[in-house]
């Protein structure tokens, strides 16, 4: 973490007392952590087994995109042409870089990272580009690890040995959820391979309703309410009104600081209830985090 001011100085300050009763050795980098590790391979002890806990990814991403010091200053400088779709690449490429050399020395790392995807809100091309890297990173790190787990309030929860089996093929509804850029459409089509996609920011109505898998169903909702003329309950249920397989795919949106915009409180509502509701319907609920399905259903 970047000590910007007191606040965040007595923040880093407290973390270390903490962790100096538990034989913890504290060490700050808040970007380039290739070149760090370089220099944390000539202090290693390579007969002592150790393990490293970097925290946290989120920081480090933000560090990267945003500080002076970070690779995409470099990378403006370097490459102007960039498009922002390939400068998350680069700078995801970079990030896991840096892991994967502090993988080669140690045997065990602990990596913290947070969930910032789970919001209604609509950001700057900047802040949605932090989320697209961040999120990236994330997926990569969770196929590469042993273990991953979500903490919610202290509780673990444990994704990777979840075994996912394919839904069968009768008539049914399988709903997947989870925050933006979890790799939820590719988890998805993974099961399901051979059935036709809508997109439910892009596509039209009718698309939309004759289709079997409908992903961006969060973004359909919200073009459903902005049309006075449509009655989101009718249009809902007559996706449904036919017995046959459906898959729908939506980010979840209830997190996170409650909009200011009326509008936009009002979608975040109706978004929960229409997906409490689907939930109930489903077959099948899956929460995808880091591209790892939970079954909650």
């Amino acid at each position: 973490m970047i000590p910007y001011g007191r606040e965040t100085e007595e923040k880093i300050n407290r973390h270390r007392q903490m962790r100096a009763k538990k034989n913890f050795q504290t060490e700050e980098c808040f970007t380039n952590l290739s070149e760090f590790v370089k220099n944390m391979k000539l202090q290693k002890n390579s007969d002592k087994k150790e393990v490293v806990l970097l925290e946290c990814m989120s920081n480090l991403v933000a560090n990267e995109l945003f500080d002076e010091t970070g690779v995409n200053t470099i990378l403006k400088k370097k490459y102007p042409a960039l498009s922002n779709n390939e400068v998350v690449e680069k700078l995801t490429d970079y990030i896991l870089n840096g892991v994967e050399k502090l993988n080669d020395i140690y045997e065990n790392i602990v990596i913290v990272t947070n969930e910032v995807f789970s919001e209604s809100t609509v950001y700057s091309n900047e802040m949605r580009m932090y989320k697209q890297v961040l999120g990236k990173v994330n997926c990569e790190l969770a196929k590469a690890a042993v273990e991953v787990e979500e903490v919610i309030y202290g509780q673990a929860v444990l994704y990777k040995n979840e075994k996912v089996k394919c839904m069968n093929k009768k008539a049914g509804l399988h709903l997947i959820i989870g925050g933006a850029y979890q790799g939820k459409l590719e988890y998805a089509r993974k099961l399901y391979p051979q059935i036709q996609w809508a997109d439910g920011e892009i596509d039209s109505f009718e698309k939309i309703q004759n289709a079997i898998g409908i992903y961006h169903f969060e973004i359909y909702i919200k073009r459903i309410l902005k049309n006075e003329k449509l009655d989101i309950k009718e249009i809902i249920e007559q996706i449904f009104a036919k017995d046959i397989q459906k898959v729908i795919i939506c980010d979840e949106v209830g997190y996170g600081l409650v909009p200011v915009d009326s509008f936009e409180r009002y979608y975040r509502e109706q978004v929960g209830r229409i997906c409490t509701t689907l939930a109930k319907q489903a077959d099948k609920v899956t929460r995808v985090v880091c591209g790892i399905g939970e079954k909650l259903k």
